[in-house]
């Protein structure tokens, strides 16, 4: 008969012969043995298993006809396990099976910060992940993690009540979160049930992204063309405008001159765009004007208008006169014919004086 207490107690056999992990003791075929489970010290029985069954402890008297495996199984008694900063705590309750992979009853828990764990798909690791070993031991029923976080390990934008605690997965390769988790915000902890070790961390939601910036507008580059002008010539002035916020907007320009409002141009602009505001102005008086556009100040002057003189004359040039050259084929028949109508008339005159 092969008895095998796991850690944590022996095996008593008809009140006389102990047996401790593993161990075989021989009987007579047809013997009847008597079994019982004796807990170590901060252990206590919480079952049999192989070829028996009956969890009674001390068992029933059993008759042996062929040889038997037989199991006793010890869990540790009501129990706390802390880590070295802290931070995590593990209780394990009185009656609770804990065993490592290979079924043997836990003694200890120990927690490993892990440097550089597998980061979660969305979200962010608060503080730091811990391998809490040995990886694989579990719990019946679940044992009570409490884990304490540092409210500045927190990112910006995630409330401390949406903090979930997971652990890794590893044949998954993925973060699975705890189905049963408390987070209280005013003692800065989470507690939940588990029922294995692994790699586990307190993971915060990826944070929404912030709020687009309401508009906001900036002016600039403030123009004055041109800066002195004729009594009712006319002065253009722009400004510059930008929407300094992520939403659009509208803003509205204003043009004063000596304090007075001019004009007024509303425009909307989309986040970030800019646009140039321009605006038209003329004076008949002389004078400077001062010129304020939603805080830029500037100024124009206005003068009398300048006459223009008329063009004095130019000097006649040689070229400039006419020819002084006299064209006689025409001129000279004109003549002979002016000088035959007076010249003759007083000729026939004088020679018909004596006949009268």
């Amino acid at each position: 008969m092969d008895i095998s207490p796991k850690e944590g107690g022996t095996v008593e056999i008809d009140g006389d012969t102990s047996c401790s992990y593993p161990e075989t003791h021989t009987v007579a075929t047809g013997a009847d043995v008597s079994l019982e489970a004796v807990a170590a010290p901060g252990y206590h029985f919480t079952e049999w298993s192989g070829d028996l069954t009956d969890n009674e402890n001390p068992t029933e008297v059993v008759k042996i006809f062929y040889n038997h495996q037989i199991t006793a199984h010890f869990a540790p008694n009501g129990k706390d396990f802390t880590s070295e900063d802290g931070t995590l705590n593990i209780a394990i309750p009185e009656g609770t099976t804990a065993l490592d992979r290979e079924g043997i009853p836990l003694t200890n828990i120990e927690f490993t910060v892990n440097e550089t764990p597998p980061l979660p798909q969305e979200g962010n690791i608060v503080g730091s992940a811990y391998d809490l070993e040995p990886s694989g031991a579990t719990f019946d029923p679940p044992v009570t993690l409490t884990w304490d976080y540092e409210p500045a390990d927190v990112p910006s934008g995630v409330a401390e009540e949406d903090l979930v605690l997971g652990y890794y997965d590893e044949d998954a390769g993925s973060w699975v979160v705890l189905e049963e988790f408390v987070v209280e915000t005013l003692d800065m902890n989470i507690t939940a049930l588990v029922t294995h070790l692994t790699t586990f961390a307190i993971i915060a939601p990826a944070a929404p992204p912030p709020p687009p910036t309401s508009a906001g507008f900036s002016s600039s580059s403030l123009s004055i063309s041109p800066p002195e002008v004729d009594i009712g010539e006319a002065v253009s002035i722009s400004v510059l405008v930008t929407n300094t916020g992520e939403e659009a907007g509208s803003f509205t320009a204003t043009l004063k001159i000596n304090g007075v409002i001019e004009d007024t141009e509303e425009i909307t602009l989309a986040g970030g765009a800019s646009e140039t505001v321009a605006f038209t102005t003329s004076r008949d008086k002389v004078s400077t004007y001062s010129v304020d556009v939603n805080g830029l100040l500037d100024s124009f002057t206005v003068k009398e208008a300048t006459s223009t003189p008329a063009p004095h004359p130019s000097k006649t040039t040689p070229s400039d006169t006419p020819s002084s050259e006299t064209n006689w084929a025409i001129i000279a028949p004109i003549i002979g014919a002016v000088f035959l109508a007076i010249f003759l008339p007083i000729k026939l005159r004088r020679r018909r004086g004596p006949l009268d």
